[in-house]
């Protein structure tokens, strides 16, 4: 059992009263401790609804501990040093403990935010690398097992994403048709699942160039830039407010020499989009939009090779464009939200 895995426990037995005892830990300790309880909470309505499922289907309660063996070599191992704690409160018991999960994740977040900057930054990346790992372990038992889509989402709050910027956003467009997904607060972002897992994939090389198409408010360029500082990542968006942001998170995290994002209508006949190794689109697009950009893409694909990740409806529109200009067939990732184009060389 490691230090903050001790300490999680402690926490979570004695309550609130103890939570105070956070800043006696280091900032890796802390990261570990978060990923813990948001990756716990999401654990405990699972299992209290697979014993459900299990009852329903075979007409008895199976014995806690017997039931949770199977979880716990799959599903639940990140937590496998918290099981005996689990199986002495029994499921009476797991409405208080997600309570103090609760409590306990937003605790350390506020802590975290009154810390400098630097340490916010490292509380970020230390915490990215250990979700990663957990992304990893999520594919091998996806489609039925957990889904920590929405787990990390308090992440941003350190990153000081002010979903509320966008209340009462009034943009005028040209043809008043595009798509800029107004008041969806963190529906505007990848989920930090589909980030991490695209990066697992990709395996970049070194100073590869990364461009975000529809950038939001920049959760995909400050992942990237704080797992791979050799990365030269721009991000593309045409909501002012929503760049101001991530620049801004960008340079308090000194990330900004390599990861800019930058106000811009893709939709411009006078914007090119620059040649990079790697593009992001999240369905950030009007259908005129789409086909100008993707027009773009398929120019550069033809004169060298490269990655084009999409997330939702982007999937579709590239589908018969890989289909036409012969490129590798798609691989898919994230339970089917995640597809990776690479095109052939040129």
């Amino acid at each position: 059992m490691t230090q903050a895995q001790k300490a999680f426990g402690d926490l979570l037995r004695r309550g609130p009263s103890l939570f105070s005892d956070l800043q006696l830990l280091n900032t890796q300790h802390l990261a570990e401790i978060y990923v813990l309880a948001a990756f716990t909470q999401t654990a405990i309505p699972f299992i209290t609804e697979s014993h459900w499922l299990y009852r329903k289907q075979n007409g008895a309660a199976p014995i806690l501990p017997i039931f949770l063996e199977s979880l716990f070599g799959k599903e639940l191992a990140r937590i496998s040093f918290f099981r005996a704690y689990l199986e002495e409160i029994e499921l009476k018991g797991f409405k208080e403990l997600k309570e103090h999960l609760h409590c306990l994740e937003v605790a350390l977040i506020e802590y975290i935010r009154t810390r400098p900057a630097p340490e916010q930054r490292e509380f970020s990346r230390s915490s990215l690398l250990q979700m990663s790992a957990l992304f990893a372990e999520e594919e091998s038992w996806q489609p039925t097992g957990i889904s920590l889509y929405r787990t990390f989402d308090r992440l941003d709050e350190v990153f000081e994403l002010n979903y509320e910027a966008d209340a009462g956003m009034k943009i005028e467009t040209i043809d008043g048709g595009e798509r800029l997904y107004e008041g969806a607060g963190v529906g505007v972002q990848s989920g930090y699942s589909t980030v991490l897992t695209a990066l697992n994939h990709l395996q970049l090389c070194d100073s590869a160039r990364f461009v975000d198409l529809g950038s939001g408010y920049g959760r995909v360029g400050l992942v990237v830039g704080l797992l791979r500082p050799d990365i030269n990542f721009v991000g593309y968006e045409y909501v002012p407010h929503r760049v101001h942001i991530s620049a801004k998170t960008a340079e308090r995290f000194q990330l900004h020499e390599h990861v800019k994002f930058e106000i811009q209508d893709l939709s411009l006949a006078e914007f090119s989009i620059p040649e990079a190794e790697v593009y992001y689109l999240y369905d950030p697009f009007s259908e005129e939009t789409y086909k100008y950009v993707l027009d773009q893409l398929i120019e550069i694909s033809r004169r060298r090779s490269i990655v084009i990740v999409t997330k939702g409806n982007a999937r579709k529109w590239l589908l018969d464009v890989a289909a036409r200009e012969n490129w590798s067939q798609p691989k898919q990732y994230d339970s089917g939200n995640l597809c990776v184009f690479r095109t052939r060389s040129a």
